[in-house]
């Protein structure tokens, strides 16, 4: 999956010629001015798109991008990116989409009116899975998103998130702000202690992912209480079990946390993390192609 013809498709290419191309005065490339989602593939089903599809709608409306052309159809759109995945890798069975919406060129200056979207829809193969580590970092080290509901393409306090984990040593970093603990750079946060599955709220600023929906929604099915809220950084120690989630890792158990070691087995995560992955299957829509080359 080398060849960008074959696995990135923009709204300005016609498959299958050319080489996908982005002028290198689109605001998208200048400022980051654009939103995205990124979705896991599996089985050849393009996991959760009609949520994601309606989240990445919403993003797009916060900063004034109306959709492409190509998905301005609520009706169509999610049908119209399987599509497209499968236009680009026929049999994709396993792996990740990313669907971008993005102000295209214009002159220079942050200003703008609301505009059209270009978009960008990438495929790459899915993450290796890892005997995650985990770390909590200082309060305030690292800054919060601007938007922190919505994912945008200005993704620097993500990055920054992301690099301190590198720096001491972790797979994952937690960000805390005001003394409470919020996200990783990529994924929500969520324990278990005494039969209670622990999560931040929404309202706290996080990116409310899709996976964190399913896993609230499925969790009371396999005998989990739920409570959501403003929790203190030092509430992971008496952790029984830590996990993060997101929509192409799904649930990923931490086994350090802190320099502290956690055993990943737990029957009762082994239930809710099949019943959030087979929510999401049902909630998937199919790839073109793909009920032929898994029969």
């Amino acid at each position: 999956m080398n060849d960008a013809r074959n696995t990135t498709w923009t709204s300005q290419v016609q498959l299958p010629r050319d080489t996908p191309t982005v002028s290198t005065s689109s605001r998208g490339l200048r400022y980051g001015d654009g939103v995205f989602v990124t979705l896991g593939i599996q089985g050849g089903v393009l996991l959760d798109a009609a949520l994601q599809m309606n989240r990445l709608n919403s993003a797009a409306a916060v900063i004034g991008l109306q959709p492409p052309a190509c998905f301005e159809s609520p009706s169509t759109a999610t049908k119209n990116l399987a599509t497209i995945v499968a236009e680009l890798q026929p049999n994709f069975a396993e792996g990740v989409a990313r669907l971008q919406w993005f102000a295209g060129a214009g002159p220079r200056g942050f200003g703008r009116e609301s505009v059209q979207a270009e978009a960008i829809v990438d495929l790459t193969p899915g993450p290796a899975p890892r005997n995650m580590s985990l770390i909590v970092l200082p309060d305030g080290l690292v800054p919060l998103p601007a938007l922190p509901h919505h994912k945008t393409c200005s993704a620097l306090a993500n990055i920054l998130c992301a690099r301190e984990a590198l720096h001491r040593g972790a797979d994952e970093a937690v960000r805390v702000d005001s003394g409470v603990l919020l996200e990783t750079a990529s994924a929500n946060l969520f324990w278990i202690r005494n039969g209670t599955l622990f999560t931040p709220a929404t309202s706290l600023p996080l990116y409310p992912g899709s996976m964190r929906q399913r896993i609230l929604e499925c969790a009371p099915t396999v005998g989990l209480r739920v409570e959501e809220g403003a929790f203190a950084a030092d509430c992971l120690a008496g952790a029984e079990t830590i996990l993060l989630a997101n929509a192409v890792r799904g649930i990923e158990v931490a086994q350090l946390v802190d320099g502290r070691t956690l055993d990943p087995s737990s029957p009762i995560l082994a239930r809710l993390r099949m019943a959030a992955e087979t929510r999401r299957l049902e909630l998937g829509i199919p790839l073109p192609g793909a009920a032929d080359a898994n029969a």
